[in-house]
């Protein structure tokens, strides 16, 4: 088993592009998710290049956990028990000090690949099942037309109530200030993504009459074409804001010829439904495996 740095980003794309052909992985995404995270993270492969398997360690409300960022086998070195050797070795680097108390599939927020393994990743739920991981949750992806628009003024009585906003793109230095400290008052755990965003330019905020924020989207943080994180004032929900800020996400993708907007890890379905008549595009199962003599919580 190796060790990689960024150094070996290619060879990592290219196993990826090999096991996964379908999640057009970027080098960008797989930079960010395996060694920008700022916290300790690991890159491990078999010596013969045959697969690699990714994880990263955060202090989770005081505890810390290990994520499985990605793993992946190239399709003709499958059923050699391949898997089960990334697994278990990320697994012994993860439990080696004995402050980690589980090791994860699924989320890793703030910068993640996937909330949990895709429903239909049925080798990959064998693999994790079969190496001692067990299921604790699922969670949704949804996803709407990049060709949604920000409804007309006065599309409902709430928003004709409302007062007026402007929705713009976040990209000087006081701006950035702005809706980072918006982010942080109301979802601090959102921070690190919304910081993300703004540098790429991928970052819209809603600023009120009054030249306070009320509402921010962002997206392409971990994937491309992936929404969030995205927050509205408490006091102007259901005033258009949240519809706005969609649109000019839309927008964005439109124009880089994407065709639909992916809600990643979505809370509110309600929300995204009713707005922009989103669906449920994926579904994820997240497991965990607790360090050995770890009690569940």
């Amino acid at each position: 088993m190796e060790t990689w740095d960024r150094s070996r980003l290619v060879e990592l794309v290219s196993i990826t592009d090999a096991a996964l052909p379908a999640e057009n992985l970027t080098g960008d995404e797989l930079l960010a998710s395996c060694w920008e995270g700022g916290e300790p993270s690991i890159v491990l492969a078999l010596d013969g290049g045959e697969g690699v398997i990714a994880g990263v360690q955060r202090n989770v409300n005081g505890r810390w956990v290990a994520y499985v960022q990605v793993i992946a086998v190239r399709p003709e070195a499958r059923r050699l028990g391949h898997g089960r050797a990334l697994v278990e070795a990320l697994a012994a680097w993860a439990f080696v000090d004995g402050n980690v108390t589980s090791l994860a599939v699924g989320g890793g927020a703030p910068f993640y690949l996937w909330p949990g393994v895709d429903v239909h990743a049925t080798a990959a739920l064998c693999l994790f099942e079969s190496t001692g991981f067990r299921p604790v949750g699922a969670e949704l992806n949804l996803s709407f037309s990049s060709r949604h628009q920000r409804p007309p003024v006065g599309s409902s009585p709430a928003a004709e109530a409302a007062p007026p906003f402007e929705i713009r793109r976040v990209l000087d230095d006081a701006d950035s200030v702005r809706v980072l400290g918006f982010v942080e008052r109301n979802w601090p755990g959102w921070r690190a993504e919304a910081a993300r965003a703004v540098e790429h330019g991928s970052c819209h905020m809603a600023v009120a009459d009054d030249d306070a924020v009320v509402g921010f989207a962002c997206h392409s943080v971990n994937r491309l074409g992936w929404l969030g994180p995205m927050g509205t004032d408490v006091s102007r929900r259901s005033t258009g804001v949240g519809r706005a800020l969609l649109a000019a996400i839309a927008a964005d993708l439109r124009g880089a010829g994407i065709e639909s907007v992916e809600v990643s890890w979505v809370g509110p379905i309600g929300f995204y439904a009713k707005a922009a008549g989103a669906t449920v595009s994926r579904a994820f199962r997240t497991l965990r495996l607790d360090r050995p003599g770890e009690i569940s919580r």
